[in-house]
Order: C-alpha cells, then structure tokens, then sequence
C-alpha cells in the first residue's frame, strides 16, 4: 500500500468528516404499520400535490402490488403516471425515461414503490426533473445535486436498502459499464411509508438477500472511521433486530411482526450510513454489479465476511463489541471475539440458503476493472478501518 496515497485518503475522509458536521441529515416523516400503504392520497393532499408520478419496476408491476393504490388516487381524484420500466440495477436510460414522463406529465411528486432499485431510480428521476440539461453521469458523487428535488414518498417492499432514508442512490451507465452512486442530501425522501403487508408475498432469496444487505449496511457503518452516537445506535439496534428476525422473516413470511421488525432494521441501518457511510464491501459489490448485474444483496452477502477478515486487527475492537452485544461467544481475547462474529455471518448466510461463492461468473480479463473500481471507490470515498490495496481486493475478488 503506497503510504502517501492512505494519508491523502485519510485527509479526505476527514475532511468529509468535518464537511458533514454542517450537513443537515434529516430523516424522512415515517408512518408506519399494515395498511398505511393506502393512506399515500390522504399524505399527497396533506402536502398539496396533485399529480404524482408513480415509479416502480416490472416485476411489482405485473404483480399488481400498485394497483391498490391506483385505485386510491382514483377514489381521491388525484392524477397519476406510472413508469414501471426499473430494472434490477437502475440505468441512467431509467432515469432519462422517468424524468421525461415526469416532464410530459407535469407532476409535482413522485411515489417509489420497491425495493433499493425503485426508490434509488426514483430519487435521481427527481433530479434530473429539477436539472433537465445536466447529463446523469453529472451528479455522480458527493454533494453535485444543486436543486431540491421534487416531494417524495418511499414506499419499501423490501426490508434491506434502507433506499427510504438514505441520501445515496446507485445508478448503472451500461454504456461504460459503470455503476456508481449520488450522494446528497437534497435527495433523501420526504417521507417514508412503512407497511409489513408489502413485504408477505416476497420470494425467499429476496428476504435473505436484502435483509443481508442491511446487516451490511449497519456494520460497513459501525465499524467505520465517521460515526456518531446516533449512528452507533442505530447501527447496533438494526444488527440486533436483524439477527433476531432476519431468519424468521425468511421462514415465516406472513408474519407481520418479523416483517415491520425488519423493516425497522432496514430503516435505522439507512439512517447510521447515511451519515457514517459504508465501506469495501460495498465498494467490491457495486462494481460486481456494474459488470455483471449481480444483485447486490447478494454481492454484499458473500463478501461481507471475507472483507472482515481481511480488515484484520484494525476492525477487531469493533467487531468484538458487536459481538458483545449479541452475546456471542465468551472470550475476552478481541482477536477470538470478531472471529466468533464473523463465523456467525457465515453461519447465517448458510442458514438463509446463500451461498459463498460467485462461481464463475469473474472472468479473468475483467478482474483489473473491477479491482481498480473497489479501490478508487472504497479508498476515497468510504473512511473503512483499513485501507485494502489492489492486491487485497484482487485476493477478495477472485
């Protein structure tokens, strides 16, 4: 690892760090419980709008999971566009599509109803709608978005992204094979509805993966250089719930008390890294995902426990408070503490089917992208316990 490049990361991270202390984080208005999906007319009269744009993807749309609500806005004889051409790793052609409808429309909201990828197409929809001349590739990074998006209810059918509160969304230029985030927050949603009986019909696989995912998300956060006591708390509160529910959730996917506990998780782990950010993790799987279209709960899953032990004893101390926490194993050694808690993740992703490997699905001849990706990503932007070099990430990829 080239020392002059982690002290100019460091600085980074750290100029981040005070840059944030005159950030207003705020969150979302949150109105949460079964049925509170239907209320969204009532929430859009109350803010005095009224003609919404309703985004959503292909698969929640033949599944009719908007209809309800259609009817709803009907009822409250409220106008309403649907673009429900979201793919699994947004693009920037989702994008351009949605705030063109938005234009032609003339909305003055807009309702993203999914999971991480709905709302995540629906947040730069907004912008752009706001900045019709700027290329979508302009808002890429920290803090680019200059005009307020238009008013914004997130609607998760997912317990995993955390996409409801965060200030991020990550967006896929299939043209360069690029899959990058919009870090601002102007684009964290208004509001959020949370509503358990969203989340009853969901396939296993996306149980298990988007609620790794926000077990990702709280412990990338925890365990990172830019925490607060807020975010250690919410943190700490989303992995407990998360290891407690998670696998419940999974097996009994009726049950609306384990999914509005894992919709909780979700939500706090959105609120700890959007202010204490995420960290390798991320950083490999969202180049995974630009280039092969991995789901990135998945691709968090796998790598999740690898990248831990990779961070070695920089990210011991914290991993064994975690480990504390959820009462795992009885050594005081730090060392045996993160160890215990990194078989745990390994363990649960056995439990919840996963598996942990990509198989052959890396190629060869494209392992120099993606380890330059993860690293200008994770170096830079995310302050991580430890910096990984190239040659660490390549070792993790492959």
């Amino acid at each position: 690892m080239n020392i002059f490049f982690t002290c100019f990361a460091r600085i980074v991270h750290f100029g981040t760090w005070i840059a944030t202390k005159f950030v207003s984080f705020r969150e979302p208005k949150v109105i949460s419980g079964p049925g509170k999906f239907l209320s969204i007319p009532d929430l859009l009269k109350e803010n005095n709008k009224q003609n919404v744009l309703v985004v959503t993807d292909e698969g929640l749309w033949k599944l009719g999971i908007a209809n309800p609500l259609l009817e709803e806005l009907k009822k409250a004889s409220l106008k309403y566009e649907v673009y429900h051409s979201v793919v699994a790793n947004p693009t920037v052609d989702n994008v351009n599509e949605g705030a063109a409808l938005f234009a032609k429309q003339k909305c003055d909201s807009i309702v993203a109803i999914g999971g991480g990828s709905a709302m995540d197409a629906a947040k730069i929809i907004g912008v752009k709608s706001r900045s019709p001349k700027r290329e979508v590739n302009s808002f890429k990074g920290m803090f680019k978005v200059h005009k307020k998006m238009p008013f914004m209810i997130a609607v998760p059918t997912t317990a995993g992204t955390g996409s409801e509160v965060t200030l991020a969304a990550v967006i896929v230029d299939k043209n360069k094979g690029d899959k990058y985030a919009v870090e601002d927050p102007k684009i964290i949603p208004a509001m959020a509805v949370l509503d358990p009986t969203l989340l009853t019909s969901l396939p296993k696989h996306i149980t298990t993966t988007t609620g790794m995912d926000a077990l990702t998300h709280a412990i990338e956060a925890y365990i990172g250089h830019e925490n607060t006591r807020k975010t250690k708390r919410y943190a700490v509160d989303a992995i407990k719930l998360i290891f407690e529910y998670l696998e419940k959730s999974a097996n009994e996917p009726a049950n609306l008390e384990y999914r509005e506990q894992m919709q909780i998780a979700a939500y706090k782990a959105g609120v700890a890294f959007t202010r204490a950010f995420v960290g390798t993790v991320h950083a490999i799987a969202h180049a995974l995902g630009g280039k092969y279209n991995v789901p990135h709960g998945l691709a968090n899953a796998i790598i999740l426990p690898i990248v831990l032990k990779e961070y070695g004893k920089s990210a011991h101390s914290r991993l064994a408070k975690i480990a504390d926490l959820l009462g795992i194993g009885n050594s005081k050694n730090k060392y045996e503490k993160a160890e215990l808690l990194i078989e745990e993740i390994n363990k649960l992703n056995e439990r919840l089917g996963i598996t942990n490997t990509f198989g052959n699905l890396i190629k060869d001849e494209d392992i120099p992208f993606l380890v330059n990706h993860a690293y200008k990503e994770g170096a830079i932007i995310y302050p991580t316990p430890r910096i990984l070099s190239k040659k660490e990430l390549k070792k993790i990829i492959v």
